[in-house]
């Protein structure tokens, strides 16, 4: 046998043992421990097979030699891997914090603009002769009215007129009611009569406070001071 059929040989079965560890030892850590415990079982087994299969005897060193490789081959891929994951993980622990940081702010700026608010909300409430604690059902009700009439926030007021100033038509009312004592669990009514009216008021009537009877018409004001009266506690 010349060198050169030596040198072919050996290539064939490098290639054989290779592909054999390939097909049967799994790319884990778990293979790897496997293997490294298995190591010499897995020598006999390959050069076994190969004499089975081929009737050629392989040297044991040889499968040893390619065992070995393959090992060390192993354990650079688990460890990149396990490198890999790492720093996976450790990024995602940043944006984890950067996220929880970032959500922080937004709830302080929004907390501290709700608080900004309720503050400006108060001044108006106490301006207009109203208790400034209202400030809060004061949101609540200019953020409905606002969303259902498609009124700019900044467009309402306390002496804003339903009909006359926001534009609203009787379904509008209608719909305006539904969506404030659905707001408040249906706890409150909201008669049609006091939203229900599109007929305009004379422009000097801008305000009028509510008494025993109900109006055909309201400003936000009274409408404020309409749903107060009904969420008080009961005596």
């Amino acid at each position: 046998m010349t060198d050169d059929d030596r040198t072919y040989e050996l290539d064939i079965l490098k290639k054989v043992i290779k592909t054999y560890l390939d097909e049967t030892v799994a790319v884990t850590e778990e293979g790897l421990n496997s293997l490294v415990s298995k190591h010499d079982e897995t020598v006999w087994k390959i050069a076994t097979k190969i004499y089975s299969q081929s009737g050629h005897k392989v040297e044991f060193s040889l499968v040893r030699d390619i065992v070995n490789s393959h090992i060390e081959v192993l354990k650079m891929h688990i460890a990149t891997e396990k490198a890999a994951a790492y720093k996976r993980l450790q990024y995602e622990k940043v944006e984890e914090a950067r996220r929880v940081a970032q959500e922080a702010q937004q709830a302080t700026e929004a907390e501290n603009c709700r608080q900004n608010r309720l503050t400006e909300l108060a001044k108006k409430l106490d301006e207009f002769g109203r208790d400034r604690s209202m400030s809060d059902l004061f949101v609540k009700v200019l953020d409905i009215v606002s969303e259902q009439l498609s009124v700019e926030l900044d467009k309402v007021s306390l002496t804003s007129h339903i009909c006359n100033d926001l534009g609203a038509d009787e379904l509008d009312t209608v719909e305006l009611a539904m969506a404030l004592e659905e707001a408040f669990d249906f706890n409150i009514e909201i008669p049609e009569d006091i939203l229900g009216s599109v007929k305009k008021w004379p422009p000097s009537f801008s305000y009028n406070s509510f008494g025993d009877s109900v109006p055909v018409a309201c400003t936000v004001g009274e409408l404020l001071d309409y749903i107060h009266k009904q969420i008080l506690p009961k005596d």
